[in-house]
């Protein structure tokens, strides 16, 4: 009798093994050689190169992009490691048990913080494309594309917790992203105009009128200095 052939699952039960643990290496350095291009990038400045990043975690740049699809390929995971960051000092202060200025305020001095403690990142990220076209999107355009977007999911759930339609959701949170950043970039480059405290405050204060006249253009007025969940409709079970 001759032998048996082999089974489709015989063949590639090994392969898909090693390809997902090749995967899974291959997440794994793509993850340290992020790391390392941001303590490249906050020790050499905004102008720090593909090269440098490589130098720091001692490979070559082409064995540096065996684990990136190019130098676009590092910048959008440098911009989506530096959302991650944004994001989880953010999200703490997210809830329906909070009241709505403190949690308005802590995003706030949240971004600034991360502005002001990550000038060369930033700087980084706005001059590097998304794509290999050096007329392309900044890299710093995802950033706040993410922040935007997880935003967007806070405020469509707080109209959803007081029955009004969350389509404003998306554009509201773009539009306050982008007002931050603007108004923020403004301060950084005049900081003697206001002190940091102040600029918080008011842009804070700014931020709630956003919110507030989402409200009321549905009947809804919020106390801003008591807990949302106070104020919810009777029978809402948001959290």
């Amino acid at each position: 009798m001759g032998s048996k052939a082999p089974s489709d699952a015989a063949v590639s039960g090994p392969i898909d093994g090693r390809a997902a643990r090749w995967s899974g290496q291959r997440d794994k350095r793509r993850a340290e050689f992020v790391e390392a291009a941001l303590r490249a990038i906050a020790e050499y400045g905004a102008e720090t190169s593909t090269e440098q990043v490589a130098d720091y975690v001692g490979v070559t740049r082409t064995k540096l992009y065996r684990f990136f699809d190019g130098a676009a390929d590092l910048h959008h995971s440098i911009a989506r490691r530096a959302s991650d960051m944004l994001i989880a000092k953010q999200t703490p202060g997210w809830s329906m048990r909070a009241r709505p200025m403190d949690m308005i305020t802590a995003t706030v001095s949240a971004h600034l913080r991360w502005r002001i403690e990550n000038p060369s990142l930033y700087e980084y990220l706005s001059r590097h494309s998304l794509s290999d076209d050096a007329n392309g999107v900044a890299a710093i355009h995802d950033v706040n594309r993410t922040v935007a977007t997880n935003l967007s999911d806070v405020i469509a759930a707080v109209l959803r917790t007081f029955g009004l339609d969350e389509r404003p959701a998306m554009p509201m949170s773009f539009g306050a992203v982008g007002f931050v950043e603007s108004a923020t970039t403004h301060w950084l480059n005049n900081p003697a105009a206001m002190p940091l405290p102040a600029f918080t405050a008011q842009l804070s204060e700014w931020m709630w009128s956003l919110w507030d006249s989402t409200l009321r253009s549905g009947g809804i007025h919020l106390d801003p200095h008591q807990p949302m969940a106070l104020q919810r409709p009777e029978g809402s079970s948001h959290q």
